[in-house]
């Protein structure tokens, strides 16, 4: 009963709705004849046949008259038989009545036209044998009736007659000759009157011809209608009758000569074309075909001859006689025929080019279609450039070493039991990690480690094996980054460490006890010490060797030749070193440590003076290098010019605290305690944007990827394009002051006090929270494609705050 109900309840959505399609079958059994198109190709001839049959009924009356003194001595016997043959021609003279149906005319003139040519081809081939034997011959004229003697069952008898083992026979090629004066017309005068004379003059000669016979040569009366005494049509008569091939010598060509006392006409261009035609018309005729293949031929050679109106109009004819189940199949041909591979056709060069501008979802659905698209679509390439566009991996170098593994990356990520290419499986799993770190459902593998006691993370860095954290408290802790566990604590500083950064096995760390030291991560020992500034190294950054042009013949340019190590310090002096690499592979712990002093150091290659104030931030890349000061102002120095400052950029009101660099596009951009950020052209020092919309100091700055992030102590964060300035998203949330945040162009995490927070990129909205459980502050934040590493501070139940370092691992393959 309840079923009842919800049913009689239910409302059909469509119910109300008009329809927007009317269809309706009139006639399921009908053939193509009833389609509306049969009579667009019905008019194309409509006017022909009509000017066909007024002068055919023309030429009729003036042979009437003329022979009238003839008909007057004819028997009785040859009355009734002129009686009976006036009989036959009545379907063709009712046509012209004005209330005959117009579409009906050109089938039914046909009908008559074509059994008068059945007709007239028996008697050819002789009265008393139709057999094959004798109905080949050849260089005999007869003088041709369509009215001579047939049985009762003519129709059915003329048809079997033609037939040997269901091969159509046509009759023997015969001259068309007669004695009647009226085949003798004015060829001039027809073709000037008349463009279609040609037809016409056919016509008009197989008439008389049969006229003539009938005053020579008595008539048997013949059957008019067919048994059930309904007149055969030509959609229902059998296609080997509809197709009898008409006698070459019948042609207007031959006719004209027929006749010796025409006189010599002068043929233009386009008439001795038209006669050239009918020749080859001819010649394609002279031999008589004996098998359906040879017949099929035939026409389809002369189909050539046809104009391509006329020749879709004799296309359409034969789908008329054609059955319903044979159109379905020429319908499923047909549309198959029209369809073309757009992009299985395409060179490979030019079918990838098209792929790259697809999705990866989309890619995925049309390697589906067949296999050709799939082995297009399993192409490295493409997916390798797929991984460049949506941000998975920008360096090639990154890919490469990860395809590289390729055994290793299909046993951890592989579900296809069958051969998949590498590039697309490394895509796979770079989006499905990515699609991890945005829903909130999917809890990542969680590893937290204390020991730095209740110290401030001043700063940190972590790769795939290792996690290196900088203190307050003089010590650097190296964790590994799978497992949490504690490897190496080193030693040596006098003072908090404020800043490090490693390339390698090379570590470089700067301290409040004004040294810049070199550490061998392996060995935990320290392998240069840097001195030279006056106080607290704040920054420092490392320079690696990069293309930053071309000569004048076309060669990279490769600066700097080795990496560098510059430090900014907060005695106003930024110094560039050269960085000592550590071999990685040398464990010799007893190794001497170097010292050196400012004067007599050998790594020592520039001293960059200048800034007032001490020196907060600093970006190098290539020859340049860009620092930010506690003066207000930004500074471009040039290493190519001997270090010398090439832009002192003025613009800011208050500290600039942070700086970020595009080398390529010659940008720069500096935050400032001001509250603004400054877009800068380093070339030529002009300023081009002034970014307004932060409250407080803008303390961070990162760009990746053409994404410029900026985090100020207004507890904001702000999406920019680097390009225009134009401000994209902003990212509010935080309830205190931004300590830390990276980003790597598709993801955004943040840290404040008590939270940390995951953002989207490209949509600029709130994705999730990654931590609940802090009650401290979050003093650092980095993340990779798969790992985010924060240090954050939580109090216990004393009121004791405790450092831990907590590991966020969204990549546990699918295969464990």
């Amino acid at each position: 009963m309840e079923e009842q109900e919800a049913l009689k309840s239910f409302k059909f959505p469509l119910r109300n709705e008009e329809p927007k399609f009317d269809y309706k079958l009139i006639n399921q059994n009908g053939k193509l004849s009833e389609v509306p198109l049969c009579k667009e190709y019905q008019k194309l001839t409509l006017e022909e046949q009509q000017q066909k049959l007024q002068n055919l009924q023309q030429h009729q009356q003036q042979n009437h008259h003329h022979h009238h003194h003839h008909h007057h001595r004819v028997s009785n016997q040859e009355q009734r038989q002129t009686q009976i043959h006036r009989q036959q021609q009545l379907p063709q003279q009712t046509l012209t009545k004005p209330h005959s149906h117009k579409q009906t005319l050109p089938t039914n003139n046909e009908q008559l036209h074509n059994t008068k040519t059945r007709n007239h081809r028996k008697r050819n081939a002789g009265e008393d044998d139709f057999g094959e034997n004798d109905s080949i011959q050849s260089g005999d004229d007869f003088t041709s009736s369509d009215t001579d003697s047939n049985t009762p069952n003519s129709v059915n008898s003329q048809v079997s007659s033609y037939r040997t083992k269901g091969l159509s026979h046509p009759p023997t090629k015969k001259r068309l000759t007669s004695n009647s004066e009226h085949i003798s017309i004015d060829v001039n005068n027809q073709e000037q009157n008349n463009p279609n004379y040609g037809s016409l003059l056919t016509n008009n000669a197989t008439f008389a011809s049969s006229q003539s016979s009938n005053r020579h040569r008595p008539k048997t009366p013949v059957v008019i209608n067919s048994p059930n005494n309904t007149p055969l049509s030509d959609i229902d008569e059998d296609s080997t009758q509809q197709l009898p091939l008409p006698s070459p010598s019948a042609s207007p060509v031959q006719s004209d000569h027929e006749h010796d006392d025409v006189e010599e006409i002068v043929e233009s261009p386009g008439t001795l074309s038209k006669r050239l035609n009918l020749e080859l018309i001819e010649s394609h005729m002279l031999n008589i075909p004996r098998t359906q293949s040879e017949l099929i031929n035939v026409m389809n050679n002369l189909s050539n001859f046809l104009t391509e109106q006329n020749h879709n109009n004799l296309i359409f004819r034969l789908l008329q006689k054609t059955n319903r189940s044979a159109l379905s199949s020429f319908s499923g041909l047909l549309n198959n025929s029209l369809k073309r591979d757009l992009i299985g056709n395409l060179p490979l060069e030019i079918s990838i080019k098209v792929l790259s501008y697809l999705d990866a979802n989309t890619l995925l659905s049309i390697s589906k279609v067949c296999k050709k698209w799939f082995k297009l679509v399993n192409n490295p390439e493409l997916w390798i450039n797929l991984l460049k566009k949506d941000k998975l991996i920008t360096d090639e170098n990154i890919i490469n070493q990860e395809l590289i593994q390729s055994k290793q990356l299909i046993d951890e990520w592989c579900t296809y039991p069958g051969e998949i290419n590498s590039a697309q499986l490394l895509y796979k799993k770079r989006t499905i990690i990515a699609n991890r770190w945005l829903d909130p459902k999917y809890q990542p593998n969680r590893i937290s480690v204390t020991g730095h006691g209740n110290k401030v993370v001043t700063c940190l860095q972590h790769d795939e094996e290792k996690i290196v954290t900088g203190v307050d408290d003089k010590c650097i802790l190296i964790y590994s980054t799978k497992t949490g566990k504690l490897m190496k604590v080193l030693e040596g500083h006098d003072g908090g460490v404020w800043a490090l950064k490693y390339s390698g096995n090379t570590l470089v760390t700067g301290s409040t006890d004004r040294t810049v030291r070199v550490w061998n991560m392996t060995t935990g020992k320290c392998t240069h010490i840097f001195r030279g500034h006056t106080s607290t190294i704040r920054c420092l950054d490392i320079i690696h060797p990069t293309v930053i042009g071309k000569d004048v013949d076309g060669t990279d340019i490769v600066f700097p030749e080795f990496p560098l190590l510059v430090t900014g310090s907060r005695d106003h002096n930024i110094h560039v070193w050269r960085l000592p690499i550590v071999n990685e592979t040398n464990s010799n712990i007893d190794e001497t440590t170097f010292d050196g002093g400012e004067t007599e150091n050998p790594y020592l290659i520039a001293i960059l003076s200048g800034h007032t104030q001490s020196v907060r931030s600093i970006s190098g890349h290539g020859n340049i290098i860009i620092s930010g000061s506690y003066d207000s102002t930004v500074r471009v120095w040039d290493l190519l010019d001997n270090g010398n400052c090439k832009h002192i950029l003025h613009g800011h009101q208050d500290r600039v605290y942070s700086t970020a660099m595009d080398f390529n596009k010659k940008l720069c951009f500096s935050g400032s305690m001001d509250s603004t950020i400054n877009i800068w052209n380093f070339e030529t020092g002009d300023l081009l944007k002034v970014l307004e919309g932060h409250s407080s100091l803008v303390g961070l700055l990162a760009l990746v990827d053409d994404v410029l992030v900026s985090a100020a102590a207004d507890a904001s964060l702000r999406i920019w394009d680097p390009t225009t300035g134009e401000l994209k998203s902003k990212l509010r949330g935080h309830a205190a002051a931004i300590t830390c945040f990276e980003h790597d162009g598709l993801k955004i995490v943040s840290g404040s006090e008590k939270m940390l927070k995951l953002w989207h990129v490209n949509s600029g909205t709130f994705a999730r929270d990654l931590l609940t459980d802090v009650t401290g502050g979050v003093w650092q934040v980095r993340i990779d494609y798969k790992r985010c590493v924060a240090a954050v501070q939580r109090f216990n139940n004393n009121e004791e705050g405790e450092t831990f370092i907590e590991i966020l691992d969204f990549s546990k393959p699918l295969n464990k």
